[in-house]
């Protein structure tokens, strides 16, 4: 006869995480999609580059980068827009800027955007595209979080 464990069904789910707390998990989020999209698109647009010379080949280079940026701010967005509680596009943001904070100082500390207008124009390229995919990303995600009925 096979021994079963006792079932405990609970509807409390126990406190739900302050908005605070889905900033971080929206930085490191974002940063576990981005790393790996990012080399993806590189690789990408190493190929896209191949022949090319002068600008095309910094935009084929260039452009899938960032636009792996902006699907891993707008999933971020998703999950947090979805699951986050209290949470609202303001942090699915603000934990995606967080996360483009956090690489471009890892960036910079390397001295790959050596002159400072460089690394400026950057962090605010990649700061802008991180709050529009969020910000998107958490708009479609609210629309799907369930709606929680007064009788039950």
């Amino acid at each position: 006869m096979a021994r079963r464990l006792p079932v405990i069904q609970s509807s409390d789910e126990g406190e739900p995480r302050s908005p605070s707390q889905w900033v971080a998990i929206a930085a490191a989020l974002t940063l576990t999609l981005w790393v790996p999209g990012g080399m993806l698109a590189l690789a990408l647009g190493r190929r896209l580059s191949t022949g090319m010379t002068g600008a095309a080949a910094a935009a084929a280079l260039i452009v899938p980068a960032v636009a792996s940026l902006a699907l891993a701010a707008a999933a971020t967005g998703a999950v947090v827009g979805r699951f986050g509680g209290r949470a609202r596009a303001r942090e699915a943001v603000a934990g995606s800027s967080l996360a483009v904070l956090a690489a471009w100082g890892l960036t910079v500390s390397s001295g790959a955007l050596a002159p400072w207008p460089v690394a400026a124009v950057t962090l605010l390229v990649l700061g802008g595209v991180a709050a529009f995919g969020a910000a998107l990303g958490a708009r479609v995600g609210l629309r799907r979080r369930p709606t929680l009925s007064k009788n039950g």
